[in-house]
């Protein structure tokens, strides 16, 4: 598809690619299991009083087998370093997928022309908190991939540790390619940080789950409040 839009560069166009992987279940092309076939693979540092300081809220979303897997049943059945191997072995899968895409891109006439954005649509626990998959408002739950390719804007390699959402998506493509933010959008646009990672930023990240559940992260808090 990227190869027939970019016989007519002249003409804008917008192509959205999702991908299923990493996701439970934790299936991917057995190559992508060889790759860490023999290593030493770390397991996540779990602290054994790490919910004492939590409330009963908490303690409930970090164990419920139902929202978020039974770390007690993982290490019962000693599958823990064999689920973060699967982990990996899908994030390596779909690397090489967006790989493909990339690939096409650079060898189409729009390569120097065209905007790249990348997130994942929530973090991921492998036992971190006793806890597993998303459906928190911990760190490891709300921390996801998000990178950014604009020609003649973007430095490879650049890094921004700035907190930010993904409301800032639209704004940021919106105004990157001159297009009207509708007044109901209530993102901010990046675009100040693309351009300088470390340009001031005093807006926090705020994530949501389920009714009355919010986080606020700025660089150097998260304050969580339960419903």
């Amino acid at each position: 598809r990227i190869r027939e839009q970019v016989q007519t560069p002249a003409q804008p166009w917008f192509l959205a690619v999702g991908f299923y992987r990493p996701h439970i279940p934790l299936f991917a092309p057995r190559k992508y299991f060889d790759l860490y076939a023999g290593l030493d693979i770390q397991l996540p540092a779990v602290r054994a009083d790490d919910l004492d300081d939590l409330s009963d809220t908490g303690r409930r979303w970090a164990r419920d087998p139902v929202t978020a897997g039974s770390h007690a049943s993982v290490v019962k059945h000693g599958q823990w370093k064999a689920a973060v191997t699967a982990y990996l072995a899908c994030v390596s899968f779909i690397d090489a997928q967006v790989g493909k895409l990339l690939a096409a891109i650079d060898e189409g006439p729009a390569a120097g022309n065209t905007v790249i954005v990348l997130w994942g649509d929530h973090g991921w626990h492998l036992g971190e908190k006793e806890h597993w998959r998303k459906f928190a408002l911990w760190e490891e739950a709300t921390r996801a991939p998000l990178l950014w390719v604009v020609p003649g804007l973007t430095r490879p390699g650049s890094r921004c540790d700035r907190p930010v959402d993904f409301m800032g998506i639209y704004p940021t493509l919106a105004e990157l390619c001159g297009l009207p933010v509708p007044a109901h959008q209530e993102g901010v646009s990046l675009l100040p940080l693309l351009r300088d990672p470390a340009a001031p930023w005093d807006r926090p990240a705020l994530t949501n789950y389920r009714f009355g559940n919010h986080t606020v992260r700025t660089a150097g808090w998260r304050y969580i409040r339960y419903e």
